[in-house]
């Protein structure tokens, strides 16, 4: 199991979580170091009672929904997978196999009881990606960008996560970018990723016609018709204006 943990400022600079009293934020935290490497914690009392906190700490994170309640006494960090972003190889499963198979993964990345794509599908193809990764070896594997000093943002390992299909991470890493300076967000080509990785359950497309992540954030664009509604469906033209201001269309 990991000895790291990591959190991000989203969760614990928002103000849901800084309007919790200090010992709610606390045992948060307390609870995070403690979670086994998919979020889960069996033994959230005994926890609470190594550094004091109450029955009222525990009962405010589970109101705020910073923790979902599974059963048995079993809890899981909701935010967990926005926090950490752990490599296979200091991987190791949670034991509470049957609660995970309970829980979705929403577009943001978040634990859900009740809306998203399965967890266990999205962990079933992290694990084809990471065996077509270490056998194929080719120049868009991982072991190729760290070789080469690129490593994959936080942000993209998310839209990778959901993205339907695992080949290429190198191209699509560039591609990814690319789409970032045209002006799309990060939520932005998350969505277009979830909401084609649905089309393509829903139909049961074989993996032979998916596209590739590569061609699907392509100049082309084909994700366009995935954004969310709010999205900008398009790039202007410059029309010989010089450079486009993009941030208009956000």
């Amino acid at each position: 199991m990991a000895q790291k943990r990591m959190f991000t400022k989203k969760i614990v600079d928002s103000d849901a979580f800084l309007e919790m009293p200090l010992s709610s934020q606390c045992l948060y935290f307390h609870l995070n170091m403690r979670a086994d490497d998919d979020g889960f914690i069996g033994n959230p009392k005994s926890i609470m009672r190594t550094i004091n906190a109450s029955e009222d700490d525990l009962n405010i994170l589970i109101l705020k929904r910073f923790v979902l309640v599974i059963d048995d006494g079993v809890i899981v960090i909701k935010h967990w997978r926005m926090h950490n972003c752990i490599r296979q190889n200091k991987y190791t499963e949670t034991s509470y196999i049957e609660h995970k198979m309970k829980l979705f993964l929403t577009e943001n990345g978040s634990y859900s009881t009740t809306h998203g794509i399965p967890v266990s599908e999205v962990d079933r193809a992290r694990d084809i990606v990471d065996m077509e990764e270490l056998e194929g070896g080719d120049e868009d594997s991982p072991e190729a960008a760290g070789r080469s000093g690129d490593k994959y943002s936080k942000e993209f390992e998310r839209f990778w996560s959901i993205y339907p299909k695992k080949d290429g991470k190198g191209m699509a890493y560039t591609k990814y970018k690319d789409r970032i300076r045209d002006g799309y967000t990060h939520e932005d080509l998350a969505s277009a990723a979830m909401n084609y990785r649905k089309e393509c359950v829903k139909s049961q497309k074989e993996k032979k016609y998916i596209k590739l992540a590569k061609t699907f954030l392509g100049d082309s664009t084909p994700f366009l018709e995935y954004l969310p509604k709010a999205a900008p469906r398009g790039l202007p033209e410059s029309e010989g204006h010089g450079e486009v201001d993009f941030k208009k269309y956000l």
